[in-house]
C-alpha cells in the first residue's frame, strides 16, 4: 500500500504529457530536459514525503515508462546503493546532468534542502526548455519555407526547364538574357547536380569541425550579436540564461564564487564566459558583482542597475531570476514580432523566384507567337 501511494504521488505532481505524435518514439534513445524536470518534480514530492532517497528512486524506476530515462534512474539507484552520494551519481552522468544539476543537489544534502532544491532545478529546467523551444519554433516556418522554395527551385530547373529548352533549340530562335539565364543555370544543375550535394554535405562536415575551434567560434558568436534582427534576441537570450543559471545557483544557497563557476562552464558562449571571469575576479577581491559589469557590451545597463540594487538589499537571487523573467518576455514578443514580419517577407521571396523563372521561360513564347503572327499577315 505505502509503495502504491507513493507511486501517485509522484505521478500526480509529474506535468501532464500530451498524446504522443506519430514518430515520436524515434527520438526515446534521448532524455530530454523536460524528463529530467518531471525526474525533480517526482523526486522532490517523495522526498518531502519522508521517503528515503534510494526508495524513491526505486519507486521512479518502476513508474517511469520512457527506456532512456527508466535505464538512468537506475543508473543513478545502482550508484546511491553502492554508497555513493547523490550529487556523486549526477557527477557520473555528465552528458545528462550537467554541473548545475551536481553542486545543487550537493549544497541541498548538505543543509537538508534536497527537496526544495530540485523543485528550483526543475523550474529552472522548464524555463530554459520553454525559451528554447519558443526559439525553435520562430525558426521553424522560415526554416521549412526556405527549405520548400529551394525544392521547388530546384523541381523546375531540373525537370520543367529542360523541356522548354529543348523546343528552343528547335525553334533557333533568339532568347532573351533572362531566359538564357534559366537555362544556364539548369543546365549546370543538372551536369554538377551531384557534385553540389557532394561539396555541401563537405562544407556541413567541416564547419561542424570549424566550430569546435575556440578562435573560430568566438568569431562566430561575435557575428551573430551584430546581425540586424537576430542579434538583440541572441544577446538577450545569453543575458536571460546566465542570470537563470546564477539565480537558480544562488537560491539554492551555493556561494557566489562556486555558483560563478559553474555558470562559467555551462555559459553558451566564449564572451559570457569572458565576463564571468571578470566578475570572479571581482568578487574573490571582496569587491561588487555590478563593478565590472558597467562597461560591458553584453550586459545592457538596466541589468547592471538590477544586479546592483539586489546586491544590496542582499537579494541578489531574486533579483537575477526577475531579469530572466523580464528577459524571457521580452524575447517571447521579439520571436513573435519577428515571425509576423518573416512570414509574409519569404512567401513573397519564394513567389518572386518562381514567377521569374516561369515569366522567363514564357517570354520567348511571346515572342514566337508574335513571329508566326507576323509571318501570318
Amino acid at each position: 500500500m505505502e509503495l502504491e501511494f507513493l507511486e501517485s504521488l509522484a505521478l500526480d505532481s509529474a506535468p501532464k504529457k500530451k498524446a504522443s505524435k506519430p514518430g515520436a518514439h524515434f527520438f526515446r534513445s534521448k532524455v530530454t530536459e523536460e524528463d529530467k524536470a518531471e525526474f525533480c518534480v517526482q523526486l522532490s514530492v517523495m522526498l518531502q514525503a519522508r521517503v528515503s532517497l534510494h526508495h524513491a528512486l526505486e519507486v521512479l524506476v518502476q513508474q517511469t515508462t520512457k527506456p532512456a530515462m527508466k535505464g538512468m534512474i537506475q543508473a543513478l539507484e545502482s550508484e546511491v546503493r553502492k554508497g555513493n552520494s547523490f550529487d556523486k551519481a549526477l557527477g557520473k552522468f555528465p552528458k545528462v546532468f550537467e554541473q548545475l544539476f551536481v553542486v545543487t543537489a550537493e549544497v541541498g544534502q548538505e543543509s537538508g534542502r534536497l527537496a526544495e532544491v530540485l523543485v528550483e532545478l526543475s523550474t529552472h529546467l522548464e524555463k530554459m526548455s520553454a525559451l528554447k523551444k519558443k526559439f525553435l519554433q520562430a525558426m521553424t516556418y522560415p526554416a521549412l519555407v526556405v527549405a520548400v522554395a529551394v525544392a521547388s527551385v530546384g523541381f523546375l530547373l531540373m525537370f520543367i526547364v529542360p523541356g522548354f529548352a529543348e523546343m528552343f533549340r528547335s525553334f533557333q530562335m533568339e532568347l532573351p538574357f533572362s531566359t538564357r539565364i534559366i537555362l544556364l543555370l539548369s543546365g549546370a544543375l543538372a551536369r554538377y547536380g551531384l557534385l553540389l550535394i557532394v561539396a555541401i554535405a563537405v562544407a556541413a562536415y567541416f564547419t561542424r569541425g570549424f566550430l569546435k575551434i575556440p578562435s573560430f567560434r568566438k568569431r562566430l558568436d561575435d557575428w551573430s550579436l551584430r546581425l540586424p534582427l537576430f542579434g538583440d534576441i541572441v544577446l538577450k537570450t545569453h543575458v536571460a540564461r546566465f542570470c537563470r543559471t546564477l539565480g537558480t545557483l544562488l537560491q539554492a544557497q551555493v556561494s557566489l564564487v562556486d555558483a560563478l563557476a559553474v555558470s562559467e562552464r555551462i555559459a553558451s558562449t566564449d564572451g559570457i564566459r569572458s565576463e564571468i571571469r571578470a566578475i570572479t575576479r571581482h568578487v574573490r577581491e571582496g569587491r561588487a558583482i555590478a563593478e565590472p559589469l558597467k562597461g560591458s557590451e553584453l550586459f545592457p545597463p538596466m541589468v547592471v542597475q538590477m544586479i546592483a540594487v539586489g546586491e544590496e538589499t542582499s537579494e541578489l537571487d531574486q533579483m537575477l531570476l526577475k531579469v530572466a523573467d523580464y528577459y524571457e518576455k521580452e524575447i517571447d514578443g521579439k520571436l513573435d514580432a519577428l515571425s509576423s514580419v518573416m512570414e509574409p517577407l519569404i512567401m513573397l521571396f519564394l513567389g518572386f523566384i518562381v514567377a521569374s523563372i516561369l515569366i522567363s521561360m514564357y517570354l520567348p513564347m511571346f515572342d514566337l507567337v508574335n513571329a508566326v503572327s507576323g509571318t501570318g499577315n
